[in-house]
């Protein structure tokens, strides 16, 4: 393994639904362009809620992205980025790992941004691994659409027809522990 002589960084936003970690993406990314840095934002290609080439806030703010199938595909399409942004990083699973490392061995400074715990209540791969990298972590929470306390959970009130379960404001709601509710029933095999 070749490692660059300024070896990226890795910053890892992650919490509940509706807690701001796309905005936080947005903003680091407008931030990096402004200091005249090469920025790439990539999204996965099944997450279409809002506009399947933008990164899209709740609020509806958006910056250019690339859907991409894969995450190899997010190594394959970085060209000569030296920040880039992928937004839910659970969509990818743990095959996001060793493509993050290779962008830092690049030196790219990567921002990934994703849900802490699948809708069982569980730790959602591969944000844990991602977070036990990281050069910075950003915990995210909004309010417990119940009582206003931090909600590290996001509550599935909708149907489940898969485990990548895209949704948006009437799917799902941050919850605390104590007003979460796991999926009944075994998830999906990842």
């Amino acid at each position: 393994m070749t490692t660059h002589s300024h070896p990226g960084s890795l910053i890892v936003v992650h919490g509940s639904m509706f807690a701001g970690k796309t905005e936080y993406l947005i903003a680091r990314l407008r931030q990096a362009a402004l200091h005249g840095q090469r920025v790439k934002a990539f999204k996965h290609a099944i997450d279409n809620r809002y506009d399947p080439t933008h990164l899209v806030t709740h609020t509806q703010d958006r910056f250019d992205a690339i859907p991409v199938p894969d995450a190899d595909a997010v190594l394959t399409q970085a060209g000569d980025a030296e920040v880039i942004a992928i937004d839910e990083g659970q969509f990818f699973r743990n095959e996001l790992v060793p493509i993050v490392e290779k962008l830092l061995d690049r030196g790219v400074t990567v921002l990934v941004a994703g849900i802490s715990h699948d809708a069982w209540g569980r730790p959602f791969e591969p944000m844990p691994r991602l977070i036990a990298m990281a050069d910075e972590v950003v915990p995210r929470e909004s309010p417990c659409r119940v009582c206003g306390e931090p909600s590290p959970y996001t509550q599935r009130m909708t149907p489940v027809n898969t485990l990548h379960m895209v949704g948006g404001l009437d799917d799902y709601e941050p919850r605390c522990r104590a007003h979460f509710t796991p999926l009944p029933g075994p998830p999906e095999k990842r």
